[in-house]
This record gives C-alpha cells, sequence and structure tokens, in this order.
C-alpha cells in the first residue's frame, strides 16, 4: 500500500505551490516559497547530508555526524510542535557530539582554511554548509534559540572536518 494513494491519481495535495505547514504547534496554510517551508527544507537537506557523512565515515566520527542529524531532527520537532522537550533533546544530542569531538580534536591550533581532501569530508562539508544554510533561514524567522544551536551544529561538523583529510590552504600571490 503507497503511503500518498494520490499518486494514483496523479493529483496530491501541494501540487498547486501551497502546503500546510506547522509552527509552533499551529498548522497553516502557506505558499511553498514561505519562509517557514523553506526552514523546513532546509533543515531536512541538512538532516539528510548529515546522515549521508554519517554513513561514510568510520567511528567515532560517523556517530558525530549521526547525533548531529538526530539533534536537527529534534530541534526540527521543537520548531513544529513548539513542545521544549524537543529542544532540550536537541542540545543533549549536541552535548554527547561535543563530548566526541572533543575527544578526538587535533592538538594543533587552526591556522589556514580547510579544503577537503577525501569524499569522506567532503561529505561532512555538504552537512555543514547546508546546517548553515538552515541557520540563516531561521535567523529570518527570529527564532534565536534554535539559531544558536544551528550554529553550533554546523561548527561541530567543521571540527570534524579537522579530524579528516584535508588540505591546509594559504592564499598565495599567483601573478
Amino acid at each position: 500500500m503507497l503511503a500518498k494513494p494520490c499518486l494514483m491519481l496523479f493529483s496530491c495535495p501541494g501540487d498547486g505551490g501551497d502546503t500546510v505547514v506547522y509552527w509552533k504547534g499551529v498548522a497553516r496554510q502557506a505558499k511553498k516559497d514561505d519562509a517557514v517551508v523553506k526552514l523546513f527544507g532546509a533543515l531536512d537537506t541538512a538532516v539528510a547530508y548529515a546522515h549521508k557523512a554519517a554513513n561514510v565515515l568510520p567511528r567515532p566520527q560517523g556517530r558525530i555526524m549521526r547525533l548531529i542529524a538526530f539533534s536537527l531532527m529534534e530541534l526540527g520537532f521543537y520548531l513544529a510542535t513548539g513542545r521544549a522537550e524537543y529542544l532540550d533533546t536537541a542540545h543533549a544530542l549536541y552535548r554527547r557530539a561535543l563530548k566526541l569531538a572533543y575527544a578526538i580534536a587535533p592538538e594543533e591550533p587552526l591556522r589556514s582554511w580547510i579544503a577537503c581532501a577525501s569524499p569522506e569530508c567532503s561529505a561532512v562539508d555538504e552537512a555543514r554548509v547546508w546546517i548553515r544554510w538552515a541557520e540563516r533561514r531561521v535567523v529570518t524567522l527570529e527564532e534565536a534559540a534554535a539559531a544558536k544551536l544551528l550554529n553550533q551544529l554546523s561548527n561541530l561538523a567543521f571540527e570534524v572536518m579537522r579530524t579528516l583529510p584535508h588540505i591546509k590552504y594559504h592564499h598565495r600571490d599567483v601573478r
């Protein structure tokens, strides 16, 4: 049985460019280019890329990215429902991931830009970029707690990148 039987009729809700979106426990009709819809799209993409990175990484980096993905999911639940317990869980998952990242962090300070030199590092970078994109979207909705958590999660993904093969890039004059 299909989850969406409307596929058989070639007519599903949302085909006209609108949808129902939940924001802080309130359902409302919205165009698909609405700020809340765009935020959830960016958040959904960030979750997918965080899971993708987790699937190609060894432990403990893979575990960190999986925890980041789950934290993003819980944050989405919070934004949709407004229930603080989801935000608390998102923070708890972030703290668990942070503990793992701290344990594997390189000793030397960062003194250059990082350019990924492996598919695994690039997968983490893709997730980081989408987390940043979701952060920018949530800022437009003036949701400070979510913006702060997204900023921390993207920074955490960057720390994972530091543990993977990368090129330390320094500017050089090419003339």
